[in-house]
């Protein structure tokens, strides 16, 4: 197997992290591979950092970002990108060494131009495993590039990212890769992703515009019940941020798109308690977050694809 596969890496003013995500790239035990880090116009010695790893193995190449963005520095590391094959890597993530080799036999197996495998999740200050995720998803969408394998025709023909979509940009892209391919689930975990308390998704009013975008692109694409899954989610947001009647209206269009009833119960458990007015909005919001995720039904029916180094 010497098929050849570009790890793209967007890169902004992280060089002390980016160096542990070349070594996990370094350590694969698939050997025919490219890095491709693409610099978002860092400020710190990234460059210089990347130009020393180069020196020493040439499948390493430094591309500086022709404009700004995650999104377009990972849209202009796939357009510089030679392989048949995508594999995606935030520079303050890790590939464990069987990554590449783990994912090529399941996408070849699979049929599938669009794998998505399986992650740990990590507290960087202690190397704890917060948590170990795959075949989780019963969606049409899904996030983390980082667990990510495409193949670079399908890559293009959906578009690429959108910074528009931002903080879900890669969820929005998946959808779009939907229209042409579902993914398929592979059982194994390729990647560590680490847990960050600050992270720009944090940012609920950020978050909720971007759900907003997703459900207005998806709206042919979606199924009822996956729209009312997403709507729940932004009148949750809604009521972090204190807006009830914000998240009274989210909740009465995900109450409408819920066959089950149950964002019904959620909606007149709303209107009941005024709004969840009172001292018991953290509880009311551990209520709220219980109930979206009760009992959610798989939605796609999507392909899975068992790891198999040795077959």
């Amino acid at each position: 197997m010497n098929e050849l596969v570009s790890c793209v890496v967007p890169s902004f003013n992280r060089a002390h992290l980016l160096k542990e995500a070349i070594e996990s790239i370094l350590c694969q035990t698939h050997p025919d591979w490219e890095l491709i880090i693409v610099d978002d116009r860092s400020t710190d010695h990234t460059a210089g950092m990347v130009a020393g790893y180069a020196q020493k193995d040439p499948r390493i190449k430094y591309y500086l970002n022709k404009e700004k963005g995650v999104s377009s520095a990972r849209n202009y590391g796939v357009e510089m990108a030679r392989g048949e094959y995508i594999a995606f890597l935030d520079d303050d993530d890790l590939s464990l060494p069987h990554r590449f080799e783990s994912q090529l036999k399941a996408i070849q197996k699979s049929g599938s131009r669009f794998l998505v495998s399986g992650y740990q999740v990590c507290r960087r200050s202690t190397g704890q495993i917060v948590d170990e995720i795959k075949l989780e998803l019963k969606q049409i969408c899904a996030g983390f590039p980082s667990r990510w394998m495409i193949k670079k025709e399908l890559f293009q023909i959906s578009g690429g990212f959108d910074q528009n979509a931002a903080p879900l940009e890669d969820i929005e892209l998946s959808v779009r890769i939907s229209a042409h391919e579902t993914f398929a689930l592979h059982d194994d975990i390729v990647s560590v992703i680490f847990f960050t308390e600050n992270s720009a998704s944090m940012a609920l009013d950020k978050m909720i515009a971007a759900r907003k975008i997703l459900l207005e692109r998806a709206k042919n694409i979606f199924s009822a019940q996956e729209a009312a899954w997403w709507e729940f989610t932004v009148a949750t947001d809604y009521y972090s941020l204190g807006k009830k009647n914000e998240a009274k209206e989210y909740l009465m269009k995900a109450a409408k798109g819920d066959s089950r009833g149950v964002y019904g119960l959620a909606y007149s458990y709303f209107k009941l308690s005024k709004g969840l007015n009172g001292p018991f909005k953290r509880l009311n919001l551990k209520i709220l977050k219980f109930l979206r995720e009760f009992k959610t039904p798989a939605l796609v029916n999507h392909q899975v694809v068992s790891n198999d180094l040795n077959g």
